[in-house]
């Protein structure tokens, strides 16, 4: 899979057209890290947001690892919601290279294409409800396994 095709499969970039999404990356760097190079740390403040294009992160928190992240995964997109604060440490996991997206390429667009700007949004809802929803049914199952323990 190539690098643009990737980028494009991201959740953030559904339902738009090819040619809004190269409209959006344009500006974009690349992040090349080595194995065990932080992204960034916990409480760092930053204003990008992430997507790994090949190699693959882990999620750290406390020094336990929360989640393995790999190509095409986004992370830091609470940036978006005005959270500027990082909530975990992001280390690359092996060779890694990573697509920044700054906050203000995609602000910017609320006065230059409000379509685009809305589908990100919701695309970016989406994306947090469905890891709500996920992180609620690992906290169901480890209620069973904690029952079944005691």
């Amino acid at each position: 899979m190539s690098i643009i095709n990737i980028i494009k499969s991201s959740p953030l970039f559904y339902e738009l057209f090819d040619k809004e999404v190269d409209a959006i990356i344009e500006n974009c760097n690349v992040m090349s890290l080595e194995e065990g190079q932080k992204v960034f740390a916990e409480n760092d403040e930053g204003d990008e947001i992430f997507i790994i294009l090949t190699g693959a992160c882990s999620v750290q928190k406390s020094g336990l690892n929360l989640v393995n992240l790999g190509k095409g995964d986004l992370f830091g997109e609470m940036v978006l919601l005005d959270e500027r604060r990082r909530t975990a440490d992001v280390v690359a996991s092996t060779y890694t290279d990573i697509l920044v997206l700054s906050y203000g390429n995609i602000f910017n667009l609320y006065k230059k294409n409000p379509r685009v700007f809305s589908i990100l949004i919701l695309n970016l809802s989406r994306l947090l409800a469905k890891r709500l929803k996920d992180t609620s049914e690992q906290i169901k199952g480890l209620r069973k396994l904690e029952k079944i323990a005691s």
